[in-house]
C-alpha cells in the first residue's frame, strides 16, 4: 500500500518521475546483490501495471504537473497535501497514511482557486485498488473539505468549462 501511495508521491512531485525496472510488475528486491530481480515475463502483476499506466496517463494528461509550482497545503501526522499550479490549471494532492479514515480541511485557495470553485477527484487510490472515476467537490470559502481512507491517495484537479 505506501509503495502505491509513493508512486503517487513521484508522478504529481516537480521534477522528473522515476520508475525503477520492473516496479511497474511487482518485482521486488533489497540491497545489493538482491536489489534487482528478474522481470516476472508472463507473470506480471496486472493491477500493478495498470496502475502505472493509469497514473502515468494522468501525469501526462496535465501539463501542470510537469511545469507548475509547488505549494505545501496541509499537513499533520502521516497525512500531507499540496498542490501543483500556473496560470491555468491546478491539482491538489492528499495523501492519508494512517491506518484509520480522516477527515481534512484544506486550504486549496492558496492555489488561487476561487472560494466556491468546483474540483474534481481524476484519480484515487486505496486499499481496494485504484480509481480514474471523477468525482466532484465544492469548496466553501477556498476550502476543500474531505474524507479519506485508510492509507489512501486522491488527486484533484481544478474543475475546468
Amino acid at each position: 500500500a505506501v509503495f502505491m501511495e509513493a508512486v503517487v508521491i513521484q508522478m504529481t512531485w516537480p521534477g522528473a518521475p522515476t520508475v525503477y525496472y520492473g516496479d511497474e510488475a511487482g518485482v521486488c528486491g533489497w540491497t545489493d546483490p538482491d536489489n534487482r530481480r528478474t522481470y516476472p515475463w508472463g507473470k506480471e502483476d496486472q493491477m500493478l501495471l495498470d496502475f502505472h499506466k493509469a497514473i502515468i496517463r494522468m501525469h501526462k494528461e496535465n501539463p501542470v504537473l510537469m511545469e507548475g509550482s509547488y505549494k505545501q497545503l496541509y499537513s499533520e501526522y502521516n497525512l500531507i497535501s499540496y498542490g501543483r499550479c500556473n496560470r491555468e490549471d491546478a491539482i491538489i494532492v492528499v495523501i492519508n497514511n494512517n491506518e484509520d479514515e480522516k477527515r481534512a480541511r484544506i486550504p486549496v485557495w492558496e492555489l488561487g482557486l476561487g472560494y466556491d470553485d468546483d474540483v474534481e477527484q481524476i484519480f484515487v487510490r486505496h486499499d481496494g485498488g485504484f480509481g480514474t472515476e471523477h468525482l466532484g467537490y465544492r469548496l466553501k470559502d477556498g476550502w476543500l473539505d474531505i474524507g479519506l481512507r485508510k492509507t489512501s491517495a486522491v488527486v484533484l484537479r481544478k474543475l475546468k468549462w
